[in-house]
């Protein structure tokens, strides 16, 4: 098997062996270095955009769009200048690309608070990184058309293969190596001498090229290596170019939507975003390989049965816990790339049109993340990427199979087939649509962002004491007013009175003109705290949750204190105020069991405590499925010489709409932590365990799965 699988690379090439290995290396580590540029400046502007799953889905539409530049960058150089001259064109691009290295993002780029991120991200990625990227992205469609015309007669297919198993090794190297024990500024460092030794691999044949030119030694057109017509020989010239277009935007659509899916609940970091990206790759190779492992009676059957499980976690996500959820889009998302890429694999062309058949999948890919990324949030209020990613696939697979006259020559099987397939697609399209009714019924209210899917709602109509009206973020409750007038003024969701806020609101020695900040507003509960001549100043970075908490919710309205809600992210905005001497910071700005590590670092805890009047307390909500806060905690108390407490609220038998709540609380003001209600509340405390402290340089969300 492993033989099988074996790329077919050429055992002689004129001019020997160390050619053929000078490709191959070069091809591989392009790849290496284009897909682990990728997590790293995403992690590096993760803070700068407020830890949003939606910076992800910014970032790669970025790369998709410049690779379609560097493919378009291949072809239009094989298809204007002469072999002599290419090498030296692409030589030129190689040493401009130098110039801004190191890669590392300058602090100058670092937008305001309130800056727009959809416009803001691409614009500071392109001037950061665009020229480098812009070459690694031309390396694997342009050196192999180079090969394919000094080597004639061998296959180029599988060095794009090759070029998908570097890219795949630097995405799995990333969260498991190079973030676990490298920091930022030693990451963008290293890649830069690494990217420096890859400028001279490919200059080096870019040079050969030009000789090899010279001297009359390669093809000027490209031999078919398996010398039988190709399937796609029988197809009108734009029906090949709608298949090699449609099949990888389906793909890529539905990469993104899985992302977001795995991201939106649980923390928007590299680990979770490379885990589809990785399946996305082992697809291409898989496909692309010597041993093509794409067999239709083995993956059609097993794509649709991923689907149907997809399809069963779309409706009962509350109740499939994270590694279940992974698998199942993970592995739901590999069968349909493989149906997708094994399809486009069929209808590869002549060597010929190489890089035209790279430009239209890079293309493909490109077209799917401007749906996802700009279109998408414009056009739909739910999120419908995945519905529409998933049915385009099967739908181009059925096209796929209808336009391949090799496969079922007889008509009533034909026939047969056909219908079966509508039907199945029939199927999921109903399944599909029904569940976009089910997520979009019963809605007060209904928007989307840049930031998510809220959602206002009522529950319990039926009894009146009960009645409450909730806002939701993608899966997750973040906050509820009951409708009764007698109980709309009450504290509820996860800041009822016993939680860790709720009594540090009415147990703060100062009970008069105390200065509260908030950072994330939900609907607004934690004013139910508030006294007359108290100040509140709130900072939240989803101005539609601000719209919602004043036109659904009532807290604000009802607050007899002055407030200021400051739209933007928290930590930009407090980085650019004087000292605010809050008595009390409560940082509440977790979006479901999402993490904005950028919240969490020794630098955020430092711009906290600069803002916290020396006896103040920082509130912290910690409440996850999936991570433990309190090492983080420990390491961030024993850095800045703050005492700590965790308050673990579950809530009455008789009140059961109430949250079970985490609140740590650090502070200087031992008399507060030492009060009964504080210490009656605070959970024991366990000595000798591990210290975690993150900074804006290094973070590890492994050391904090439960």
């Amino acid at each position: 098997m492993v033989r099988d699988f074996a790329l077919r690379l050429p055992r002689k090439i004129d001019g020997g062996k160390l050619r053929w290995a000078w490709y191959a290396f070069t091809i591989f580590w392009g790849a290496y270095l284009l897909f682990q540029i990728e997590p790293l400046i995403g992690k590096f502007i993760l803070p700068w955009f407020g830890g949003s799953p939606a910076v992800w889905t910014s970032c790669m539409l970025f790369f998709q769009v410049l690779m379609l530049g560097g493919y378009a960058y291949a072809h239009l150089i094989l298809d204007n200048f002469a072999a002599s001259k290419q090498g030296l064109v692409h030589i030129g691009l190689l040493l401009l690309s130098l110039l801004v290295l190191p890669i590392a993002p300058a602090a100058s780029l670092e937008p305001a608070a309130a800056a727009e991120p959809m416009l803001s991200i691409p614009w500071l990625l392109l001037r950061s990184i665009g020229l480098p990227f812009l070459v690694l992205a031309t390396t694997s469609p342009l050196l192999q058309a180079w090969f394919v015309r000094v080597c004639a007669g061998s296959s180029p297919y599988p060095l794009y293969a090759l070029s998908n198993i570097g890219s795949l090794l630097a995405l799995l190297s990333y969260p498991f190596l190079v973030e676990q024990y490298f920091r930022l500024g030693e990451q963008t460092l290293s890649w830069s001498w690494a990217y420096a030794l890859f400028i001279l691999a490919c200059a080096g044949l870019a040079f050969d090229f030009h000789k090899q030119a010279k001297a009359g030694l390669i093809c000027a057109t490209p031999l078919n290596p398996d010398n039988t017509p190709l399937p796609a020989d029988n197809l009108p010239h734009w029906l090949k170019w709608f298949l090699w277009l449609a099949l990888p935007a389906a793909t890529s659509v539905l990469l993104l939507a899985v992302t977001n899916e795995l991201c939106q609940d649980v923390a928007s970091v590299p680990f979770l975003w490379i885990v589809p990206l990785s399946f996305y790759l082992i697809s291409f190779i898989f496909c692309f390989a010597r041993f093509n492992w794409y067999r239709r009676r083995i993956f059609i059957p097993a794509a649709i049965s991923a689907a149907a499980a997809m399809v069963y976690a779309l409706y009962q996500s509350s109740h499939i816990n994270l590694p279940g959820q992974i698998a199942i889009y993970s592995f739901g998302l590999f069968f349909c790339c493989m149906i997708c890429h094994g399809e486009l694999y069929r209808w590869r062309p002549h060597p010929a049109q190489l890089t035209a058949y790279y430009l239209g999948i890079a293309g493909g890919g490109a077209l799917g993340g401007l749906f996802a990324a700009l279109a998408a949030p414009l056009l739909f209020k739910l999120y419908l990427e995945f519905h529409i990613g998933l049915f385009a696939c099967f739908a181009l697979l059925w096209l796929s199979i209808a336009l391949d006259k090799q496969l079922l020559p007889d008509k009533r099987h034909n026939y047969l087939m056909h219908g079966l397939a509508l039907i199945l697609l029939g199927v999921l399209g109903k399944y599909l649509l029904a569940h976009v009714y089910y997520a979009g019924s019963a809605q007060i209210a209904l928007e989307r962002n840049f930031y998510g899917v809220l959602r206002v709602e009522e529950r319990d109509h039926e009894q009146v004491d009960q009645a409450r009206r909730v806002l939701r973020h993608g899966a997750i409750d973040h906050g509820f007013q009951y409708l009764a007038e007698t109980k709309r003024r009450l504290a509820t969701a996860y800041y009822w009175p016993g939680t860790g806020v709720g009594l540090t609101l009415t147990n703060f020695p100062r009970q008069q003109q105390r200065r509260i900040g908030l950072v994330g507003l939900g609907v607004g509960t934690l004013l139910a705290y508030a006294k007359t001549g108290d100040y509140f100043r709130i900072y939240e970075i989803n101005p539609q949750v601000i719209e919602f908490a004043q036109q659904y919710f009532s807290f604000i309205q009802d607050a007899p204190v002055n407030l200021d809600i400051i739209s933007a992210d928290a930590r930009l905005a407090l980085a650019q105020e004087s000292p605010q001497h809050f008595d009390v910071l409560a940082l509440d700005a977790f979006s479901g069991d999402a993490v904005p590590m950028h919240l969490l670092s020794d630098e955020a805890m430092q711009l906290y405590f600069r803002h916290l009047q020396p006896d103040g307390v920082l509130a912290v909500h910690i409440t996850n499925h999936y991570l433990n806060f309190r090492p983080l905690l420990a390491g961030w108390a024993e850095q800045a010489g703050y005492d700590y407490v965790v308050v673990h609220a579950q809530p009455p038998a008789d009140q059961p709409n109430l949250y079970r709540a985490d609140w740590a609380l650090l502070t200087r003001n031992r008399a507060f932590l030492q009060s009964p209600a504080i210490t009656a509340a605070a959970e024991p405390r366990q000595s000798g365990g591990k210290r975690v402290v993150w900074t804006d340089d290094f973070s590890n969300l492994f050391s904090l799965l439960k």
